[in-house]
């Protein structure tokens, strides 16, 4: 017993330090449905093969659906169709040949490698009555990517449309299953995006439901949406109460064996997740570990602090935190006049706004977030104390668009100032300016041991506020320099000392407050099916897919 336990254990060691077999970079599946509930699937697979003769896809569980129309092309050539596909054949027969497997409860599509290494197939076939027509709506329940593939998708996006209806909060609803990512209702589709690489138990389950009138499908089921949703949101991390719209306003092992097992176990995964790590902020930093780069007195990003916060939340991943982009914006715009700080009679922080300042050169978001703090003000327009959490528990959608913009924003400025290629890699200048980012954090922390202050450190001090602001040490920072000489603060930050301590507090709370509205949308928007994250568990009741793919 203990002899297979090891060696089980040491084959998934082998398995999980070396590459896998081939590779999956990317599946893109585009569904289209027609107005009779068929949907009509196109497939990109851009793989790297290194063993097997053929690729296949699993179909199974189609209940009341048939399947049609299947073809196979690469570099747009089409290959040839030979109807039951036979496994058992070399390489070279199977090469720019396409087939179907049948079996009982489905069927497998199949098509040849043609040789090893790189290829991109794109994969055409319809099956008819994917939508299913329900007592009160319709749905569509499928699932899309079939766990267990031969290799781990690294990335898979699917996008679904209805034929000449574009699909909107108005008449469509959301949710996903079966992988980590993001199910979104965007430019008249529903989208789904993973956000990691897949596990080898992912798969992609859709769960759309439709208002009456879009499809006239034939395949009908006597249930109403919610029987159906109810039992999918089973072993999901989707809010139930939300979803269903229940929500009010707002073996035997002997001891040591099991022992032995377990500190396995735990040690491998340590070691799996140092690697991970490791990996993360090789690909930001060019190095393995913060404790690789040293302080640097230099402002990273040109002072940017819309990339500054983009790539220290990168680095932060996974860490429990405010987002303090609003208090840095803040700054900013005091520092131009944008907004103004006075003091009320009871000697707390108030913000004033200037409606004539420019907002040139800056991003969309900082008029985004000015917007909702004069929003927040009331009709006095001024802005008090919790006033803006009071209005972020209201307006959480609000809230949490404007969080999404900023990423939008500060990826944009990473690529046009060729930090970040479109697909998130970082260029070597990237590398540098993201060093110089933790170095610059080091330098803050260390503020006090560096004894020098020269007249181009005293020009720099709002800079270290704001980067303070963003590295969550900014009433460190306020303190070390005020120390320095209270006069020279007051002319270079543009508030006292005590009134810069007061901002931060305030914008504390808005960071909290942020933070808070903007978790409580994705929530209830995603449960509610609205759009927002996916969740891994639960999606069961679905038609199609099954279990494998892949090589062989």
């Amino acid at each position: 017993m203990l002899r297979r336990i090891t060696l089980s254990l040491l084959a998934f060691l082998a398995v999980a330090l070396t590459a896998q077999a081939g590779s999956i970079r990317s599946i893109a599946i585009n569904v289209s449905l027609d107005r009779e509930g068929s949907a009509h699937f196109t497939e990109v697979w851009d793989i790297n093969a290194d063993e097997g003769t053929e690729w296949y896809l699993v179909k199974s569980n189609l209940r009341n659906m048939s399947l049609k129309d299947f073809s196979v092309s690469e570099n747009g050539v089409l290959f040839e169709n030979d109807g039951e596909w036979v496994v058992k054949r070399s390489l070279r027969q199977k090469a720019g040949k396409y087939g179907i497997v049948h079996g009982k409860d489905g069927v497998e599509l199949c098509w040849g490698l043609g040789s090893m290494g790189d290829h991109v197939f794109t994969v055409r076939y319809v099956i008819t009555g994917a939508v299913q027509t329900l007592r009160d709506s319709d749905m569509l329940h499928m699932q899309l990517v079939s766990p267990g593939l031969s290799s781990r998708p690294e990335k898979v996006s699917v996008r679904i449309s209805a034929e000449g209806v574009p699909l909107t909060a108005d008449n469509c609803r959301i949710w996903g299953f079966g992988f980590n990512g993001k199910a979104e209702l965007e430019d008249g589709s529903a989208v789904y995006r993973s956000t990691e690489r897949f596990k080898s138990k992912s798969s992609v389950i859709a769960l759309l439901r439709f208002e009456k009138g879009i499809f006239y499908s034939p395949n009908a089921l006597d249930k109403d949406f919610n029987d159906v949703l109810e039992y999918a949101l089973e072993g999901s991390s989707y809010d139930k109460n939300i979803a269903l719209g229940k929500e009010e306003d707002d073996d035997d092992f002997d001891g040591w064996i099991l022992f032995a097992f377990t500190m396995c176990w735990s040690l491998m995964s340590v070691l799996l997740v140092i690697i991970a790590v490791k990996a993360h902020y090789k690909s930001i930093l060019g190095v393995p570990s913060m404790k690789n780069v040293d302080w640097c007195r230099d402002v990273p990003f040109k002072g940017d602090i819309l990339e500054g916060e983009f790539v220290w939340r990168k680095l932060m991943s996974g860490a429990a935190q405010d987002s303090q982009l609003a208090g840095a914006m803040i700054l900013r715009m005091v520092e131009r006049g944008i907004l103004s700080v006075t003091r009320d009679q009871n000697d707390k922080v108030e913000f004033h706004f200037n409606d004539k300042a420019s907002f040139e050169g800056l991003p969309a978001c900082y008029k985004g977030l000015y917007d909702m703090m004069k929003e927040a003000s009331g009709a006095d327009e001024i802005l008090q104390d919790r006033e803006f959490s009071r209005w972020s528990r209201s307006h959480y959608r609000k809230v949490s668009k404007w969080c999404l913009s900023t990423s939008t924003d500060a990826a944009k400025l990473m690529q046009s100032d060729s930090y970040m290629s479109a697909s998130g890699k970082f260029s070597e200048d990237g590398k540098n300016e993201a060093r110089k980012l933790v170095g610059f954090n080091k330098f803050l922390k260390d503020f006090t041991l560096i004894g020098e202050r020269t007249t181009r450190e005293v020009g720099l001090w709002n800079d270290y506020l704001v980067f303070g602001m963003i590295f969550g040490i900014a009433d460190k920072v306020a303190k070390e320099l005020a120390d320095i000489d209270p006069k020279v603060f007051s002319e270079t930050v543009y508030a006292d000392p005590m009134t810069a301590r007061q901002i931060i507090w305030m914008t504390n709370r808005m960071a909290h407050a942020i933070t808070n509205a903007s978790a409580s949308a994705q929530m209830k928007a995603s449960s509610g099916g609205f759009g927002g994250m996916t969740s891994f568990g639960g999606g069961g009741g679905f038609s199609g897919g099954g279990f494998g793919g892949g090589a062989r």
